[in-house]
């Protein structure tokens, strides 16, 4: 049965979709970690912090492009 323009609910839109790619890969967040650990910019830290700093950060731009997504 169909109630509105969307099949089910004429209240709001299916939910979009998003690309399975929006998220940073285990490459990526370590590729960022090296950078890193070798521009120094996390001074006597170790490899475990310069992986969350970068998983950190990579996660938070991923969670900015989903949010700003049109």
């Amino acid at each position: 049965m169909t109630d509105g323009t969307y099949y089910g609910s004429s209240r709001r839109p299916p939910r979009a979709r998003q690309p399975a790619d929006v998220f940073p890969t285990p490459t990526e967040i370590a590729d960022r970690a090296d950078e890193l650990s070798l521009t120094g910019e996390l001074h006597a830290e170790t490899t475990a912090d310069c992986w969350s700093r970068a998983e950190e950060e990579l996660l938070d731009r991923a969670a900015r492009r989903v949010v700003n997504a049109p």
